[in-house]
């Protein structure tokens, strides 16, 4: 498979000091001022043109290690042919620009100068992901829903992984100005990281325009060339606070209603106390039961380190315990503020399969609001009906194995609804893909989440993508060693590209192209 869609796909090559110049607008100088391994006329004559512009070039602070950066220790460099020479050896930089910098011991390399206050002009706005356990696809659809643009690059780390918006038009720093577009620029991070973080765990405490990973050739997931509109990003941030402002005066003003605390009644005291959940039930298994007890206690807003507490003892107590990753997942999705407390159908489920059925279900719907029998409602349910069956594959698809098979028949009663019904949320849903191998009665069709495919796609990028080498000729034209280069596209296009080679060798009609 690695083969056929390394054939298929439209590269283009991207080295990656020309990402970091992208990222940084350029504004590094673009030979060494001191050592340069260019000749020595290519040298005299970029000297001589900048020193007819009035626009001065910065610094970046780079430094070899993570054990390096916590004592201090890095360089200061000034140009791309530095970070062509270097970067290969390094883990951490500055990706926005400084005014300058020097060392406190030199010897030692302690360096000096990357402060707050000396930024040049902020570049980029930068988010850390300190996990390993997330839908990186959440993240792609958050900025979609959200309105926010695409981020640009997406790095893995030895803990996570970093997300970095270029923006169109850098913030210039200026102390005459007391230092106001610093603060506007901290202002958009800080707006940017909450409205993220309720769909991937983004740390909203890291320093914003510190250090981060630098790109290399053996940690860029994802590069997009087309920077971000600041100005729009400006508009986006003031519209954001004011919806927020709106949400703080709403939770003011339910804080004197009466909460009902679910965790005392009969059924979550029955629920609690099986041990014998499984998983494999739809709707009703081990992670269903979580979620639910979770809910139930998020609803009753009861504090999270004590729920979390109670649910892993009961998780220990199981048969057949969750693993603390996906048990982890889990709790801060239920306590992430997207749900308002527990579905009443699942409540049941859960009762009749695991209990003697003796407690019945009280208390208000949460997960989704019911104002008549589902089997009364007509085009309500079939978003309820899409989140079922994409929780369903999260628990039984894999980034190895994305998809779920089987005939559409079989489908449709694993998801309890008719083949009709089935066939009409496919046709509505944009988080669903499908496709369908042979016809008649030994057809078979396979069905994946998006968000699946799009971490199978990383999956086999990690895997089976080789990167080239090239010469540097566009920065550095005299250069004519071999440099190395990233050539992959960009995921949209590789995940249809992806799913246009599946299809196509299945037999079937390729699909549209897929828009967001």
């Amino acid at each position: 498979m690695g083969t056929t869609m390394t054939a298929n796909y439209k590269r283009s090559p991207l080295s990656i000091v020309e990402i970091m110049q992208f990222m940084t607008h350029n504004n590094l100088r673009l030979y060494k001022k001191k050592g340069s391994r260019q000749p020595l006329n290519k040298v005299a004559a970029y000297e001589q043109s900048i020193s007819k512009t009035l626009y001065r070039t910065g610094v970046v602070f780079v430094s070899p290690s993570k054990a390096d950066l916590s004592e201090g220790k890095g360089y200061v460099v000034t140009s791309y042919e530095t970070l062509q020479e270097k970067h290969r050896n390094l883990t951490h930089w500055t990706p926005n620009i400084y005014r300058g910098g020097t060392y406190y011991n030199f010897k030692k390399r302690v360096i000096k100068g990357h402060e707050r206050e000396n930024l040049k002009q902020i570049n980029v706005i930068s988010l850390d992901i300190d996990t390993k356990e997330v839908d990186l696809y959440a993240l792609y659809l958050g900025c979609e829903e959200l309105g926010l643009p695409r981020p640009n690059l997406l790095l893995e780390t030895p803990r996570g992984f970093q997300v970095f918006f270029v923006l169109e038009t850098p913030f210039f720093i200026h102390k005459n100005q007391d230092y106001k577009a610093l603060r506007v620029a901290e202002r958009l991070s800080d707006n940017i990281r909450k409205a993220l973080k309720t769909y991937v765990p983004v740390d909203t405490g890291c320093v914003p325009f510190g250090f981060y990973r630098i790109p290399r050739e053996d940690n860029i997931l994802d590069f997009y060339e087309q920077p971000a509109n600041t100005s729009e990003l400006l508009t986006w941030s003031k519209q954001f606070e004011e919806q927020e402002n709106r949400n703080f005066l709403r939770v003011i003003y339910n804080k004197n209603s009466s909460v009902i605390d679910q965790t005392s009644s009969d059924w979550y005291s029955a629920l609690i106390h099986a041990t014998h959940i499984e998983k494999g039930h739809f709707g009703s298994s081990r992670n269903n039961a979580i979620m639910t007890l979770a809910l139930a206690n998020y609803a009753s807003e009861r504090p999270f380190d004590e729920v979390y507490d109670e649910l892993d003892q009961f998780n220990s107590n199981l048969d057949h315990p969750l693993k603390k990753s996906e048990f982890d997942r889990i709790l801060k999705s239920a306590y992430s503020g997207k749900y308002k407390g527990v579905k009443r159908s699942y409540v049941e489920g859960l009762l009749e399969l695991w209990t003697d059925g003796q407690a019945p279900f009280k208390g208000r719907e949460g997960w989704y609001k019911f104002k008549k029998p589902r089997e009364e409602r007509v085009r309500s349910h079939y978003k309820e009906w899409e989140k079922d069956i994409i929780a369903y594959l999260d628990i039984h698809t894999s980034p190895e194995t994305p998809f779920l098979e089987g005939s559409l028949s079989s489908l449709a009663k694993t998801f309890g609804m008719s083949v009709s019904s089935l066939k009409e949320v496919f046709k509505q849903s944009s988080k669903l893909k499908k496709h369908t191998i042979g016809r008649g009665r030994g057809a078979v069709t396979k069905i994946a989440s998006r968000s699946m495919l799009f971490k199978n796609l990383l999956f086999l990028r990690k895997k089976y993508i080789q990167h080239t080498q090239m010469t540097f000729a566009e920065l550095l034209p005299e250069l004519n060693q071999n440099i190395a280069v990233l050539e992959f596209p960009t995921l949209e296009s590789a995940l249809f590209t992806y799913e246009v080679d599946i299809l196509y060798r299945s037999g079937a009609s390729p699909p549209m192209k897929m828009t967001s």
